[in-house]
Protein backbone atom coordinates (compact mmCIF):
# COMPACT_ATOMS: atom_id res chain seq x y z
CA UNK A 1 0.00 0.00 0.00
CA UNK A 2 1.36 3.40 -1.03
CA UNK A 3 1.14 6.68 0.85
CA UNK A 4 1.47 9.90 -1.20
CA UNK A 5 3.54 12.83 0.03
CA UNK A 6 2.03 16.33 -0.02
CA UNK A 7 4.58 18.29 1.97
CA UNK A 8 8.24 18.55 0.98
CA UNK A 9 9.17 18.82 4.66
CA UNK A 10 7.82 15.36 5.51
CA UNK A 11 5.18 12.74 4.72
CA UNK A 12 1.53 13.17 5.48
CA UNK A 13 -1.27 10.61 5.69
CA UNK A 14 -4.85 11.70 5.04
CA UNK A 15 -6.10 13.04 8.36
CA UNK A 16 -9.38 11.13 8.03
CA UNK A 17 -7.48 7.86 7.48
CA UNK A 18 -5.36 8.32 10.62
CA UNK A 19 -8.42 9.26 12.65
CA UNK A 20 -10.32 6.15 11.54
CA UNK A 21 -7.34 3.87 12.24
CA UNK A 22 -7.07 5.28 15.75
CA UNK A 23 -10.78 4.71 16.34
CA UNK A 24 -10.36 1.07 15.20
CA UNK A 25 -7.59 0.53 17.78
CA UNK A 26 -4.47 0.93 15.60
CA UNK A 27 -1.33 2.75 16.74
CA UNK A 28 0.44 4.91 14.16
CA UNK A 29 4.25 4.81 13.98
CA UNK A 30 6.30 6.42 11.23
CA UNK A 31 9.67 4.87 10.36
CA UNK A 32 12.24 5.29 7.60
CA UNK A 33 13.13 2.63 4.99
CA UNK A 34 15.57 1.07 7.47
CA UNK A 35 12.95 0.76 10.17
CA UNK A 36 14.37 3.57 12.32
CA UNK A 37 11.72 5.69 14.04
CA UNK A 38 10.95 9.03 12.39
CA UNK A 39 8.37 9.89 15.04
CA UNK A 40 7.22 8.40 18.36
CA UNK A 41 4.33 5.95 18.33
CA UNK A 42 1.04 7.76 18.89
CA UNK A 43 -0.09 6.08 22.13
CA UNK A 44 -0.04 6.55 25.95
CA UNK A 45 3.34 7.03 27.70
CA UNK A 46 3.98 3.55 29.20
CA UNK A 47 2.91 1.80 26.00
CA UNK A 48 5.06 4.19 23.96
CA UNK A 49 8.03 3.39 26.22
CA UNK A 50 7.51 -0.35 25.67
CA UNK A 51 7.21 0.03 21.86
CA UNK A 52 10.43 2.04 21.78
CA UNK A 53 12.31 -0.64 23.70
CA UNK A 54 15.22 -2.39 22.03
CA UNK A 55 13.36 -5.67 21.43
CA UNK A 56 10.36 -4.08 19.68
CA UNK A 57 12.55 -1.73 17.62
CA UNK A 58 14.58 -4.72 16.39
CA UNK A 59 11.37 -6.38 15.22
CA UNK A 60 10.33 -3.24 13.32
CA UNK A 61 13.77 -3.04 11.67
CA UNK A 62 13.48 -6.66 10.51
CA UNK A 63 10.01 -5.96 9.07
CA UNK A 64 11.28 -2.84 7.28
CA UNK A 65 14.05 -4.87 5.64
CA UNK A 66 11.45 -7.29 4.28
CA UNK A 67 9.11 -4.49 3.13
CA UNK A 68 11.96 -2.76 1.32
CA UNK A 69 12.28 -5.79 -0.95
CA UNK A 70 8.57 -5.90 -1.79
CA UNK A 71 6.87 -3.86 -4.51
CA UNK A 72 3.70 -3.73 -2.42
CA UNK A 73 4.57 -4.24 1.27
CA UNK A 74 2.12 -6.44 3.16
CA UNK A 75 1.17 -7.08 6.78
CA UNK A 76 3.70 -8.91 8.97
CA UNK A 77 2.99 -10.52 12.35
CA UNK A 78 6.14 -9.25 14.08
CA UNK A 79 5.33 -11.29 17.17
CA UNK A 80 2.41 -13.46 18.05
CA UNK A 81 -0.51 -11.14 18.77
CA UNK A 82 1.27 -8.04 17.26
CA UNK A 83 0.54 -7.19 13.62
CA UNK A 84 2.23 -4.44 11.58
CA UNK A 85 0.40 -2.98 8.54
CA UNK A 86 2.80 -0.93 6.37
CA UNK A 87 1.87 2.00 4.09
CA UNK A 88 4.66 3.01 1.75
CA UNK A 89 5.74 6.66 1.71
CA UNK A 90 7.20 8.02 -1.55
CA UNK A 91 8.54 11.43 -2.46
CA UNK A 92 9.06 12.24 -6.15
CA UNK A 93 8.97 8.50 -6.91
CA UNK A 94 11.57 7.57 -4.25
CA UNK A 95 10.74 5.49 -1.17
CA UNK A 96 11.38 7.42 2.02
CA UNK A 97 9.77 5.24 4.69
CA UNK A 98 6.62 3.64 6.03
CA UNK A 99 3.64 4.64 8.09
CA UNK A 100 3.11 1.52 10.21
CA UNK A 101 -0.25 0.72 11.78
CA UNK A 102 0.19 -1.56 14.83
CA UNK A 103 -2.67 -3.87 15.86
CA UNK A 104 -2.92 -6.34 18.79
CA UNK A 105 -4.80 -9.61 19.30
CA UNK A 106 -5.40 -11.39 22.65
CA UNK A 107 -2.33 -13.61 22.11
CA UNK A 108 -0.04 -10.65 22.93
CA UNK A 109 -1.02 -10.86 26.59
CA UNK A 110 0.54 -14.35 27.03
CA UNK A 111 3.91 -13.65 25.34
CA UNK A 112 7.19 -13.12 27.17
CA UNK A 113 7.95 -10.08 25.01
CA UNK A 114 5.34 -8.13 26.93
CA UNK A 115 7.39 -8.55 30.14
CA UNK A 116 10.70 -7.37 28.70
CA UNK A 117 12.42 -4.08 29.60
CA UNK A 118 10.51 -3.41 32.81
CA UNK A 119 13.09 -4.77 35.29
CA UNK A 120 10.40 -6.26 37.45
CA UNK A 121 8.38 -3.03 37.65
CA UNK A 122 4.88 -4.47 38.11
CA UNK A 123 3.20 -1.02 38.03
CA UNK A 124 4.54 -0.16 34.58
CA UNK A 125 3.83 -3.67 33.29
CA UNK A 126 0.28 -3.38 34.56
CA UNK A 127 -0.17 -0.02 32.85
CA UNK A 128 1.13 -1.36 29.51
CA UNK A 129 -1.03 -4.48 29.78
CA UNK A 130 -4.05 -2.31 30.51
CA UNK A 131 -3.36 -0.08 27.51
CA UNK A 132 -2.90 -3.05 25.17
CA UNK A 133 -6.04 -4.75 26.47
CA UNK A 134 -8.05 -1.72 25.38
CA UNK A 135 -6.67 -2.04 21.82
CA UNK A 136 -7.15 -5.78 21.34
CA UNK A 137 -9.43 -6.73 18.45
CA UNK A 138 -10.10 -10.13 16.78
CA UNK A 139 -7.87 -9.20 13.85
CA UNK A 140 -6.71 -12.82 13.41
CA UNK A 141 -10.21 -13.90 12.51
CA UNK A 142 -10.44 -11.37 9.66
CA UNK A 143 -6.80 -11.14 8.65
CA UNK A 144 -7.14 -10.80 4.86
CA UNK A 145 -10.29 -8.72 5.05
CA UNK A 146 -8.73 -6.19 7.44
CA UNK A 147 -5.62 -5.70 5.30
CA UNK A 148 -7.72 -5.24 2.18
CA UNK A 149 -10.14 -2.92 3.96
CA UNK A 150 -7.35 -0.69 5.22
CA UNK A 151 -5.85 -0.57 1.74
CA UNK A 152 -9.16 0.42 0.18
CA UNK A 153 -9.80 3.04 2.84
CA UNK A 154 -6.36 4.56 2.45
CA UNK A 155 -6.56 4.60 -1.34
CA UNK A 156 -10.03 6.14 -1.32
CA UNK A 157 -9.17 8.85 1.18
CA UNK A 158 -5.93 9.64 -0.59
CA UNK A 159 -7.83 9.91 -3.86
CA UNK A 160 -10.39 12.18 -2.23
CA UNK A 161 -7.59 14.39 -0.99
CA UNK A 162 -6.12 14.58 -4.48
CA UNK A 163 -9.53 15.41 -5.91
CA UNK A 164 -10.02 18.12 -3.29
CA UNK A 165 -6.61 19.56 -4.12
CA UNK A 166 -7.58 19.65 -7.79
CA UNK A 167 -10.92 21.24 -6.94
CA UNK A 168 -9.16 23.86 -4.82
CA UNK A 169 -6.80 24.58 -7.71
CA UNK A 170 -9.71 24.94 -10.14
CA UNK A 171 -11.51 27.16 -7.64
CA UNK A 172 -8.46 29.42 -7.41
CA UNK A 173 -8.28 29.61 -11.20
CA UNK A 174 -11.99 30.37 -11.45
CA UNK A 175 -11.63 33.07 -8.81
CA UNK A 176 -8.76 34.65 -10.74
CA UNK A 177 -10.76 34.46 -13.97
CA UNK A 178 -13.84 35.94 -12.30
CA UNK A 179 -11.83 38.83 -10.84
CA UNK A 180 -10.26 39.47 -14.25
CA UNK A 181 -13.61 39.44 -16.06
CA UNK A 182 -15.10 41.70 -13.37
CA UNK A 183 -12.23 44.15 -13.72
CA UNK A 184 -12.54 44.20 -17.52
CA UNK A 185 -16.30 44.71 -17.24
CA UNK A 186 -15.93 47.63 -14.84
CA UNK A 187 -13.25 49.30 -16.92
CA UNK A 188 -15.30 48.81 -20.08
CA UNK A 189 -18.39 50.22 -18.39
CA UNK A 190 -16.51 53.36 -17.32
CA UNK A 191 -14.95 54.01 -20.74
CA UNK A 192 -17.40 56.85 -21.33
CA UNK A 193 -15.75 58.92 -18.57
CA UNK A 194 -13.60 60.77 -21.10
CA UNK A 195 -14.18 64.09 -19.34
CA UNK A 196 -12.14 62.90 -16.35
CA UNK A 197 -9.28 60.71 -17.64
CA UNK A 198 -7.22 61.15 -14.46
CA UNK A 199 -9.88 59.46 -12.30
CA UNK A 200 -10.21 56.61 -14.83
CA UNK A 201 -6.44 56.04 -14.92
CA UNK A 202 -6.20 55.91 -11.12
CA UNK A 203 -9.11 53.47 -11.01
CA UNK A 204 -7.42 51.29 -13.63
CA UNK A 205 -4.15 51.13 -11.72
CA UNK A 206 -5.90 50.22 -8.47
CA UNK A 207 -7.88 47.50 -10.24
CA UNK A 208 -4.74 45.98 -11.81
CA UNK A 209 -3.03 45.71 -8.43
CA UNK A 210 -6.05 44.09 -6.78
CA UNK A 211 -6.88 41.74 -9.68
CA UNK A 212 -3.46 40.15 -10.16
CA UNK A 213 -2.03 40.82 -6.69
CA UNK A 214 0.83 43.30 -7.16
CA UNK A 215 2.11 45.81 -4.62
CA UNK A 216 2.73 48.63 -7.11
CA UNK A 217 1.28 49.72 -10.46
CA UNK A 218 2.15 52.84 -12.46
CA UNK A 219 1.32 54.53 -15.75
CA UNK A 220 4.04 56.63 -17.35
CA UNK A 221 2.77 59.09 -19.97
CA UNK A 222 4.63 59.21 -23.27
CA UNK A 223 5.27 62.93 -23.57
CA UNK A 224 5.50 62.66 -27.37
CA UNK A 225 1.88 61.46 -27.73
CA UNK A 226 0.04 61.88 -24.45
CA UNK A 227 1.50 65.19 -23.30
CA UNK A 228 -1.30 67.37 -24.72
CA UNK A 229 -3.94 64.91 -23.54
CA UNK A 230 -2.97 64.55 -19.87
CA UNK A 231 -1.74 67.26 -17.55
CA UNK A 232 -0.37 64.64 -15.10
CA UNK A 233 2.72 62.88 -16.51
CA UNK A 234 2.88 59.84 -14.26
CA UNK A 235 0.49 57.92 -12.03
CA UNK A 236 1.26 55.48 -9.20
CA UNK A 237 -0.82 53.22 -6.97
CA UNK A 238 0.25 50.78 -4.27
CA UNK A 239 2.56 50.29 -1.32
CA UNK A 240 5.51 52.15 -2.84
CA UNK A 241 5.89 55.68 -4.19
CA UNK A 242 8.81 56.79 -6.35
CA UNK A 243 9.98 60.25 -7.34
CA UNK A 244 8.37 61.15 -10.67
CA UNK A 245 11.47 62.32 -12.54
CA UNK A 246 13.59 59.42 -11.29
CA UNK A 247 10.80 57.00 -12.14
CA UNK A 248 10.68 58.21 -15.74
CA UNK A 249 14.46 57.94 -16.09
CA UNK A 250 14.50 54.38 -14.69
CA UNK A 251 11.63 53.14 -16.87
CA UNK A 252 13.12 54.68 -20.01
CA UNK A 253 16.44 53.08 -19.07
CA UNK A 254 14.78 49.66 -18.70
CA UNK A 255 13.08 50.02 -22.08
CA UNK A 256 16.50 50.35 -23.70
CA UNK A 257 17.61 47.02 -22.20
CA UNK A 258 16.93 43.47 -23.30
CA UNK A 259 14.09 41.96 -21.20
CA UNK A 260 14.50 38.52 -19.65
CA UNK A 261 11.14 37.50 -21.17
CA UNK A 262 8.40 38.88 -23.43
CA UNK A 263 4.82 37.60 -23.36
CA UNK A 264 1.66 39.17 -24.82
CA UNK A 265 3.59 42.41 -25.52
CA UNK A 266 4.61 42.49 -21.85
CA UNK A 267 8.35 42.82 -21.26
CA UNK A 268 9.66 41.32 -18.00
CA UNK A 269 12.76 42.73 -16.30
CA UNK A 270 14.56 41.84 -13.05
CA UNK A 271 13.67 44.22 -10.20
CA UNK A 272 17.12 45.61 -9.45
CA UNK A 273 18.69 48.84 -8.21
CA UNK A 274 15.96 51.52 -8.31
CA UNK A 275 13.20 48.89 -8.31
CA UNK A 276 14.77 46.55 -5.73
CA UNK A 277 11.72 46.98 -3.44
CA UNK A 278 9.63 45.32 -6.17
CA UNK A 279 11.77 42.15 -6.17
CA UNK A 280 11.92 39.87 -8.06
CA UNK A 281 10.44 41.15 -11.36
CA UNK A 282 8.90 44.19 -13.07
CA UNK A 283 6.48 44.08 -16.02
CA UNK A 284 6.19 46.86 -18.62
CA UNK A 285 3.36 46.92 -21.17
CA UNK A 286 2.91 49.62 -23.87
CA UNK A 287 -0.40 51.50 -24.02
CA UNK A 288 -1.05 52.33 -27.67
CA UNK A 289 -3.86 52.67 -30.21
CA UNK A 290 -4.03 53.59 -33.90
CA UNK A 291 -0.28 54.05 -34.10
CA UNK A 292 -0.13 56.39 -31.09
CA UNK A 293 1.79 55.29 -28.00
CA UNK A 294 0.24 57.00 -25.00
CA UNK A 295 2.60 55.53 -22.41
CA UNK A 296 3.49 52.39 -20.46
CA UNK A 297 1.85 50.37 -17.71
CA UNK A 298 4.49 49.28 -15.18
CA UNK A 299 3.78 46.60 -12.55
CA UNK A 300 5.98 45.11 -9.83
CA UNK A 301 6.14 43.50 -6.39
CA UNK A 302 4.01 40.40 -6.91
CA UNK A 303 2.38 39.08 -3.74
CA UNK A 304 1.62 35.49 -2.74
CA UNK A 305 3.58 32.23 -2.70
CA UNK A 306 4.76 32.53 -6.32
CA UNK A 307 6.39 35.93 -6.66
CA UNK A 308 7.36 35.56 -10.33
CA UNK A 309 5.40 36.86 -13.31
CA UNK A 310 2.97 34.24 -14.68
CA UNK A 311 1.20 33.88 -18.01
CA UNK A 312 -2.04 34.75 -16.21
CA UNK A 313 -0.48 38.07 -15.18
CA UNK A 314 0.69 38.96 -18.68
CA UNK A 315 -2.62 37.99 -20.31
CA UNK A 316 -4.56 40.03 -17.76
CA UNK A 317 -2.32 43.07 -18.27
CA UNK A 318 -2.66 42.69 -22.04
CA UNK A 319 -6.47 42.61 -21.79
CA UNK A 320 -6.65 45.59 -19.44
CA UNK A 321 -4.16 47.53 -21.55
CA UNK A 322 -6.40 46.98 -24.59
CA UNK A 323 -9.37 48.62 -22.86
CA UNK A 324 -7.12 51.29 -21.36
CA UNK A 325 -5.69 52.13 -24.79
CA UNK A 326 -9.17 52.40 -26.28
CA UNK A 327 -10.20 54.73 -23.46
CA UNK A 328 -7.24 57.04 -24.06
CA UNK A 329 -7.94 57.04 -27.80
CA UNK A 330 -11.56 57.98 -27.08
CA UNK A 331 -10.33 60.69 -24.74
CA UNK A 332 -8.06 62.07 -27.46
CA UNK A 333 -10.91 62.12 -29.99
CA UNK A 334 -13.24 63.73 -27.44
CA UNK A 335 -10.64 66.39 -26.65
CA UNK A 336 -10.13 67.11 -30.36
CA UNK A 337 -13.89 67.45 -30.84
CA UNK A 338 -14.17 69.65 -27.77
CA UNK A 339 -11.41 71.95 -28.97
CA UNK A 340 -12.91 72.10 -32.43
CA UNK A 341 -16.32 72.91 -30.96
CA UNK A 342 -15.00 75.57 -28.59
CA UNK A 343 -12.90 77.02 -31.41
CA UNK A 344 -15.97 77.22 -33.65
CA UNK A 345 -17.97 78.86 -30.87
CA UNK A 346 -15.22 81.38 -30.22
CA UNK A 347 -14.94 82.11 -33.94
CA UNK A 348 -18.69 82.70 -34.13
CA UNK A 349 -18.60 84.91 -31.08
CA UNK A 350 -15.54 86.71 -32.40
CA UNK A 351 -17.32 87.41 -35.66
CA UNK A 352 -20.00 89.30 -33.71
CA UNK A 353 -17.49 91.18 -31.56
CA UNK A 354 -15.47 92.08 -34.65
CA UNK A 355 -18.43 94.00 -36.12
CA UNK A 356 -17.95 96.69 -33.54
CA UNK A 357 -14.52 97.75 -32.32
CA UNK A 358 -16.13 98.93 -29.10
CA UNK A 359 -17.37 95.43 -28.20
CA UNK A 360 -14.26 93.56 -29.33
CA UNK A 361 -13.34 90.97 -26.67
CA UNK A 362 -16.63 91.62 -24.85
CA UNK A 363 -17.88 88.02 -25.02
CA UNK A 364 -14.56 86.60 -23.76
CA UNK A 365 -14.57 88.97 -20.81
CA UNK A 366 -18.20 88.27 -19.96
CA UNK A 367 -17.41 84.54 -20.14
CA UNK A 368 -14.45 84.99 -17.79
CA UNK A 369 -16.41 86.97 -15.20
CA UNK A 370 -19.40 84.62 -15.38
CA UNK A 371 -17.21 81.58 -14.75
CA UNK A 372 -15.47 83.36 -11.88
CA UNK A 373 -18.81 84.25 -10.26
CA UNK A 374 -20.17 80.72 -10.75
CA UNK A 375 -17.16 79.25 -8.95
CA UNK A 376 -17.51 81.82 -6.16
CA UNK A 377 -21.10 80.76 -5.42
CA UNK A 378 -20.20 77.07 -5.30
CA UNK A 379 -20.45 75.72 -8.86
CA UNK A 380 -18.26 72.74 -9.72
CA UNK A 381 -15.46 73.33 -12.22
CA UNK A 382 -17.45 71.39 -14.84
CA UNK A 383 -20.64 73.44 -14.33
CA UNK A 384 -18.70 76.69 -14.20
CA UNK A 385 -17.20 75.78 -17.59
CA UNK A 386 -20.73 75.55 -18.99
CA UNK A 387 -21.41 79.05 -17.64
CA UNK A 388 -18.25 80.26 -19.39
CA UNK A 389 -19.43 78.75 -22.67
CA UNK A 390 -22.78 80.47 -22.22
CA UNK A 391 -20.91 83.75 -21.75
CA UNK A 392 -19.00 83.25 -24.99
CA UNK A 393 -22.26 82.73 -26.89
CA UNK A 394 -24.58 85.11 -25.06
CA UNK A 395 -24.53 87.75 -27.83
CA UNK A 396 -24.42 85.39 -30.83
CA UNK A 397 -27.91 86.56 -31.80
CA UNK A 398 -26.54 89.96 -32.72
CA UNK A 399 -25.55 88.41 -36.02
CA UNK A 400 -29.20 88.90 -36.95
CA UNK A 401 -29.17 92.62 -36.08
CA UNK A 402 -28.40 95.05 -38.94
CA UNK A 403 -24.82 96.27 -38.75
CA UNK A 404 -26.00 99.86 -39.20
CA UNK A 405 -27.86 99.50 -35.91
CA UNK A 406 -25.26 97.40 -34.12
CA UNK A 407 -22.41 99.78 -34.97
CA UNK A 408 -24.32 103.09 -34.84
CA UNK A 409 -22.16 105.97 -33.62
CA UNK A 410 -24.56 107.54 -31.18
CA UNK A 411 -27.63 106.71 -29.16
CA UNK A 412 -30.23 104.34 -30.62
CA UNK A 413 -33.78 105.30 -31.45
CA UNK A 414 -36.60 103.34 -29.79
CA UNK A 415 -37.11 101.39 -33.01
CA UNK A 416 -33.41 100.57 -33.25
CA UNK A 417 -33.32 99.52 -29.61
CA UNK A 418 -36.24 97.14 -30.27
CA UNK A 419 -34.07 95.54 -32.96
CA UNK A 420 -31.22 95.11 -30.47
CA UNK A 421 -33.60 93.56 -27.94
CA UNK A 422 -34.29 90.73 -30.38
CA UNK A 423 -30.77 89.31 -30.15
CA UNK A 424 -31.39 86.95 -27.14
CA UNK A 425 -34.24 85.23 -28.97
CA UNK A 426 -32.31 85.13 -32.24
CA UNK A 427 -29.35 83.57 -30.44
CA UNK A 428 -31.45 80.93 -28.70
CA UNK A 429 -33.16 80.09 -31.99
CA UNK A 430 -29.78 79.71 -33.73
CA UNK A 431 -28.43 77.35 -31.10
CA UNK A 432 -31.48 75.22 -30.28
CA UNK A 433 -30.64 72.54 -32.85
CA UNK A 434 -27.30 71.81 -31.19
CA UNK A 435 -27.91 69.12 -28.48
CA UNK A 436 -24.65 69.87 -26.68
CA UNK A 437 -25.81 73.45 -26.02
CA UNK A 438 -29.31 72.82 -24.66
CA UNK A 439 -28.27 73.50 -21.05
CA UNK A 440 -26.92 76.96 -21.86
CA UNK A 441 -29.87 78.18 -23.97
CA UNK A 442 -31.69 79.65 -20.92
CA UNK A 443 -28.65 81.85 -20.21
CA UNK A 444 -28.46 83.04 -23.83
CA UNK A 445 -32.21 83.71 -23.89
CA UNK A 446 -32.55 85.50 -20.54
CA UNK A 447 -29.32 87.39 -19.79
CA UNK A 448 -31.16 90.71 -20.19
CA UNK A 449 -33.96 89.92 -17.73
CA UNK A 450 -34.12 92.01 -14.54
CA UNK A 451 -34.69 90.86 -10.98
CA UNK A 452 -37.67 93.28 -10.75
CA UNK A 453 -39.29 91.93 -13.94
CA UNK A 454 -38.62 94.93 -16.17
CA UNK A 455 -36.11 93.23 -18.47
CA UNK A 456 -36.47 91.49 -21.82
CA UNK A 457 -37.43 89.40 -23.77
CA UNK A 458 -39.86 87.65 -21.36
CA UNK A 459 -40.09 90.09 -18.41
CA UNK A 460 -39.25 87.29 -15.97
CA UNK A 461 -38.66 88.28 -12.35
CA UNK A 462 -36.79 86.94 -9.34
CA UNK A 463 -35.87 83.28 -9.24
CA UNK A 464 -38.03 82.54 -12.29
CA UNK A 465 -35.07 83.90 -14.26
CA UNK A 466 -32.69 80.98 -15.03
CA UNK A 467 -29.58 81.24 -12.85
CA UNK A 468 -27.26 81.26 -15.88
CA UNK A 469 -29.15 84.37 -17.05
CA UNK A 470 -28.84 86.05 -13.63
CA UNK A 471 -25.09 85.37 -13.55
CA UNK A 472 -24.53 86.67 -17.10
CA UNK A 473 -26.60 89.79 -16.41
CA UNK A 474 -24.05 90.93 -13.83
CA UNK A 475 -21.00 90.10 -15.93
CA UNK A 476 -22.50 91.61 -19.09
CA UNK A 477 -23.47 94.87 -17.39
CA UNK A 478 -20.12 95.15 -15.60
CA UNK A 479 -18.17 94.83 -18.85
CA UNK A 480 -20.47 97.17 -20.72
CA UNK A 481 -19.99 99.90 -18.09
CA UNK A 482 -16.23 99.24 -17.93
CA UNK A 483 -15.73 99.53 -21.72
CA UNK A 484 -15.66 102.49 -24.12
CA UNK A 485 -18.74 102.87 -26.26
CA UNK A 486 -19.40 105.05 -29.32
CA UNK A 487 -21.75 107.18 -27.27
CA UNK A 488 -19.71 107.35 -24.00
CA UNK A 489 -16.39 106.55 -22.37
CA UNK A 490 -15.74 103.73 -19.92
CA UNK A 491 -16.79 104.33 -16.34
CA UNK A 492 -14.33 104.11 -13.44
CA UNK A 493 -14.14 100.91 -11.46
CA UNK A 494 -15.45 102.62 -8.36
CA UNK A 495 -18.46 103.96 -10.22
CA UNK A 496 -19.15 100.61 -11.92
CA UNK A 497 -19.13 98.76 -8.58
CA UNK A 498 -21.29 101.52 -7.11
CA UNK A 499 -23.86 100.96 -9.84
CA UNK A 500 -23.83 97.20 -9.24
CA UNK A 501 -24.48 97.81 -5.54
CA UNK A 502 -27.18 100.41 -6.25
CA UNK A 503 -29.04 98.10 -8.66
CA UNK A 504 -28.94 95.09 -6.33
CA UNK A 505 -32.52 93.99 -5.76
CA UNK A 506 -33.86 95.79 -8.83
CA UNK A 507 -31.74 94.84 -11.84
CA UNK A 508 -29.63 92.11 -10.17
CA UNK A 509 -30.24 89.30 -7.70
CA UNK A 510 -29.00 90.60 -4.33
CA UNK A 511 -27.19 87.38 -3.39
CA UNK A 512 -25.22 87.32 -6.66
CA UNK A 513 -24.51 91.06 -6.57
CA UNK A 514 -23.04 90.74 -3.07
CA UNK A 515 -20.67 87.96 -4.16
CA UNK A 516 -19.80 89.73 -7.43
CA UNK A 517 -18.58 92.80 -5.55
CA UNK A 518 -16.00 90.61 -3.73
CA UNK A 519 -14.42 89.17 -6.90
CA UNK A 520 -10.77 89.73 -7.81
CA UNK A 521 -10.75 91.60 -11.15
CA UNK A 522 -7.01 91.21 -11.83
CA UNK A 523 -7.49 88.63 -14.60
CA UNK A 524 -10.29 90.74 -16.10
CA UNK A 525 -8.05 93.83 -16.24
CA UNK A 526 -5.32 91.81 -17.96
CA UNK A 527 -7.86 90.64 -20.53
CA UNK A 528 -8.90 94.26 -21.19
CA UNK A 529 -5.27 95.19 -21.83
CA UNK A 530 -4.78 92.25 -24.18
CA UNK A 531 -7.87 93.12 -26.20
CA UNK A 532 -6.82 96.77 -26.37
CA UNK A 533 -3.38 95.74 -27.64
CA UNK A 534 -5.01 93.61 -30.33
CA UNK A 535 -7.08 96.60 -31.43
CA UNK A 536 -3.94 98.72 -31.76
CA UNK A 537 -2.30 95.98 -33.83
CA UNK A 538 -5.34 95.73 -36.15
CA UNK A 539 -5.55 99.48 -36.56
CA UNK A 540 -1.84 99.67 -37.43
CA UNK A 541 -2.28 96.88 -39.97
Amino acid sequence: MKLELTDANGPESPAAFLKRCKELGFIEWRVDVNGMAVSDPLCPGPLKLWLCSRGIRDLVVECAEQWSMEDSPTMIEAARGMRLYPFLIEYHGRRTGFTVMIAFTKDILSLPILNENFDGDPLTLSSVTHSISGLIRPWDELESEIAELLGWMHTDLNGMRGSQSMIDSYADQLTESYETVTALHMLGREMGSVEDPVAYINQTLEMIGVTIGYEWVAFLVNTDEGDALLSVKHFQNGDHLFDGDELRDEIESLLRKEPIAVSDKTAVYPAENFFIRLDPQVMIHPVQANGKKYGWLVVGGKQGDDSYVSSHDTKTIDSIAGIFSAFLENTRLYEEQRRTFVGTVRALSGAIDAKDRYTRGHSDRVAMLSQQLALAIGYSAEDAERVRLCGILHDVGKIGVPESVLCKNGRLTDEEFEMIKLHPEIGAEMLKELPSLHDILPGVMHHHERWDGNGYPSKLAGESIPEFGRILALADTFDAMSSNRAYRSAMTREKVLGEIERCSGTQFEPRLAEVFLTLDFTAYDEAVKDHAAQDVHRDAA
